[in-house]
């Protein structure tokens, strides 16, 4: 953590109420005082607690990222210098997104700053790809596949003209159809002979849609990606409609469940094709395609906690104006 951008968040707290700044430490234990000084050569925070004695604490025993989040509110909102700093003690904290909106404030309240901010910004995605990368090894390592997909698609997606976006691409070639073939065998495995042939061409159709799917994250464009999950959104239904007419064939219950995994395995491919989907139409600013993409997902799964969670997004987005941050 940087000493000087420290300082600045210290700043704002020096300025609060004794009882507003809350310091997290990484003991796990919270501290409520009033900050004195920073000194930067030490990296080491003079503090006032609530008993009126004066410690201190070194920048390692903090929790950068609790500090931020806990009082950040307290840096004055109309103040471009402290919003540009405060970005980037977010964004040495790892809070790319909060790093994103503090950058964005700061030149709209000073265009003078766009120059100094886009400078900052390369060091945010230099230090978000090593981020994305880390974490996708580390997944990978302990074949956690679903998660080391996850921070591969950010890299792909968000921070495509980073190094590590090409390596990321290359890796999702190996993981993504991969990790749904696992599944699709796995639900092969507890199905009659008869019910995998008559699943046969819904199969084919699925792994069209994941080819699609795939390619619409690694597509560099945001009209070709889009395009490309609309045509796997299409797959996706043609699916469902294939396990439709199967599941009608059977009545025996035992054989319908047989039959409903492979449903589920298409739902929560197409619910993921509609949230890239989502995604894709809030960077270009229409969030009621969004929303309704969004719908069409819930409609498949009422509950799904990323449909409802990209919902809210959508409407806190669309209902003040802001530009999608579509960041960590």
């Amino acid at each position: 953590m940087r000493p000087l951008l420290t300082a600045v968040l210290v700043f704002a707290l020096a300025a609060a109420p004794v009882s507003a700044a809350t310091l997290k430490l990484k003991n796990g234990t919270s501290v409520q005082c009033k900050v004195l000084a920073y000194d930067a050569p030490a990296k080491t925070l003079h503090v006032r607690l609530e008993t009126g004695q004066e410690a201190k604490y070194t920048m390692d025993q903090l929790d950068a990222r609790s500090v931020y989040l806990v009082n950040a509110s307290l840096v004055p909102k109309n103040d471009a210098n402290a919003q540009f700093a405060v970005a980037n003690f977010a964004r040495d904290a790892g809070l790319y997104a909060h790093a994103v909106r503090r950058y964005q404030e700061a030149v709209k309240l000073d265009a003078s700053l766009k120059p100094a901010v886009e400078k900052e910004m390369i060091l945010l995605k230099r230090s978000a790809a090593e981020f994305c990368m880390e974490n996708a090894r580390a997944a990978v390592s302990k074949a956690n596949y679903k998660e080391a997909e996850k921070w591969l698609t950010i890299l792909v997606q968000k921070l495509p003209d980073e190094p590590e976006a090409q390596q990321a691409s290359s890796m999702l070639d190996n993981y993504y159809e991969q990790t749904r073939a696992k599944e699709v065998a796995a639900a092969d495995s507890k199905a009659t002979e008869a019910i995998q042939k008559d699943v046969a061409n819904g199969k084919k159709r699925f792994e069209q849609m994941v080819e699609k799917s795939k390619q619409g994250l690694q597509a560099k464009g945001n009209s070709q990606s889009e395009a490309l999950f609309r045509a796997a959104i299409v797959d996706g239904k043609a699916v469902l409609k294939e396990v439709d007419r199967v599941e009608k064939k059977y009545t025996d219950p035992a054989l319908q469940e047989k039959v409903s995994a492979y449903r589920r395995i298409a739902t929560d491919q197409l619910i993921e094709v509609y949230m890239n989907l989502a995604s894709r139409e809030c960077v270009k600013s229409d969030f009621r395609g969004a929303m309704n993409t969004v719908e069409e997902a819930l409609a498949l799964d009422p509950q799904n906690e990323s449909a409802l969670s990209m919902r809210a997004r959508i409407e806190d987005y669309s209902s003040r104006g802001g530009d999608w941050r579509p960041w960590i």
